[in-house]
C-alpha cells in the first residue's frame, strides 16, 4: 500500500494536476547539497518542504538521498521552520500519539526535541499520508501525551510542493 500511496503522489505530481492557485510564500521548497543549500536542485542529494498550518503549528518534510523520509511537526514555531525542525539541539525523548489525515488514523512513536519545540518521524506511512493529506487539502489531527491536541490546516499545495515530490527519489522520478 506504501508503494502504491508513494506512486499516486508522483504520478499526481508528474500529471500536473496539483493544484497552482498557492502563492509563492504558502510552501517553502528548499535543496541542498550537504548542509549547504543548493541553487540546482537536480545536484541537490537532500530537500525540504515546509509550512505553517492556519492555526499556527508548521510542518516539515525532508528527504535525503541516503537517510529516506522525515516528518516534523514544529508546534510553537520561530522564524525559519526548516532550520527549527533540523539543526536544533538538545535532548530527545520518544512520544507515542495518534496522527489523524481524513479518515486515515495511525499511532506511532515520534521523537519529541522540547528545546525545539518539535515532533519528528521517520514512520513512512504516516509521512506519505500527510503528503497526501495536504495534497487533497485535508486536515491533520495530532493527538499526543500530556500535549494539546492540534488540529491543522494547510495552504493550497503548488509549484514548491510539485519540486519536492518530483526531486525526492523516494516520492518521485529521479
Amino acid at each position: 500500500m506504501i508503494k502504491s500511496t508513494i506512486a499516486s503522489i508522483a504520478m499526481v505530481s508528474i500529471a500536473g494536476a496539483l493544484p497552482a492557485t498557492a502563492s509563492a510564500d504558502d510552501w517553502d521548497m528548499r535543496a541542498y547539497t550537504g548542509a549547504e543549500i543548493a541553487s540546482d536542485s537536480e545536484a541537490a542529494n537532500s530537500w525540504t518542504l515546509s509550512a505553517t498550518s492556519a492555526q499556527g503549528p508548521g510542518l516539515v518534510f525532508v528527504c535525503t538521498e541516503n537517510s529516506g523520509m522525515r516528518g516534523a511537526v514544529v508546534y510553537e514555531p520561530d522564524e525559519d521552520l526548516v532550520d527549527q525542525a533540523l539543526f536544533s539541539r538538545g535532548w530527545t525523548a520518544n512520544k507515542t500519539g495518534n496522527v489523524t489525515v481524513g479518515d486515515w488514523s495511525m499511532e506511532g512513536r515520534w521523537v519529541h526535541q522540547r528545546r525545539a519545540n518539535t515532533l519528528t518521524t521517520s514512520n513512512r506511512s504516516t509521512i506519505v499520508a500527510m503528503l497526501n493529506g495536504v495534497n487533497r487539502g485535508e486536515n491533520i489531527a495530532m493527538d499526543f501525551h500530556r500535549m494539546d491536541p492540534m488540529r491543522l490546516t494547510f495552504p493550497e499545495t503548488g509549484d514548491a510542493f510539485t519540486s519536492f515530490v518530483q526531486s525526492c527519489p523516494i516520492t518521485g522520478r529521479r
